[in-house]
Parts: C-alpha cells; structure tokens; sequence
C-alpha cells in the first residue's frame, strides 16, 4: 500500500538543475534508455501490487501534474487497479485543501493497513467547536 502526492516521478520532465544535480547530465545509451529512465516510476507501473493512492494539485508550481500523468497512464495501460485524486486549481502543498488531503491520506492509511472504516468525511481543523473542559 502506498500514496504519492505531487509527484517528482520522472526526472527528465523536472527542473534540468535538480536532475543534473543529484545525477548527472541526461546521457543517452545504445538501447534506447537513458541514466534517467531507470528512477522512472511509470517503468515500474506494471509491477504494481497492492494499493496505490496518487495525488496531484492541478496547479501545481512545483512539480508539473503531468509527472503523476505518466504513472497513471503507465498504470493503464498494465491494467492495474489504482485510486486518483486530483485537487483542482491547487499549488503543490494543496493551499486551503490541505486538510481534505490530510484526511484522505489518513483514511487511505485506516482503510488499506488497518482494514478498518474511518470516519465518515471527518473534518480536521477548521471551525469546529469544541467544549471548554
């Protein structure tokens, strides 16, 4: 069981000074492949057991949404069963809809590990009263 949100999961579509950084310039080989494509998550796509939540901010200004695109469309194409979340018009760290992601990480946690129900759409933070021991 696993959960990836905003995903850097392709180096090669990420800032080139972050990549080169912490491994090397992009070279390319005789197969085809290069010293990238193997920390490339969607080339393990089809290996995938268990359950995996991916999420993604769709505005994200960091790490570009179509990094967990390609892990999705790998994910496809092997026929393998996964759960998406896409968190409309948010920056990388969900802004004002970080709690509902909280919550849903913590639900996917209860669900998947535990094999137990969560509470239903439990709200963290925000207005709630609570009385004054």
């Amino acid at each position: 069981m696993g959960i990836a949100e905003s995903g850097n999961h392709d180096n090669r579509l990420y800032e080139d000074d972050w990549g080169e950084r912490y491994h090397g310039l992009l070279e390319k080989k005789a197969d085809g492949t290069d010293n990238y494509t193997a920390e490339a998550n969607q080339t393990y796509a089809k290996n995938l057991k268990g359950k995996l939540l991916l999420a993604h901010g769709t505005l994200d200004d960091n790490v570009p949404p179509v990094n967990t695109m390609l892990v999705v469309d790998a994910l496809i194409k092997a026929n393998k069963d996964f759960d998406l979340l896409t968190l409309t018009n948010q920056p990388h760290g969900y802004g004002p809809m970080a709690n509902y992601m909280m919550r849903r990480r913590w639900d996917y946690f209860v669900k998947n590990l535990m094999g137990a129900e969560p509470p239903k759409e439990y709200q963290i933070g925000g207005s709630v009263q609570r009385p004054i021991p």
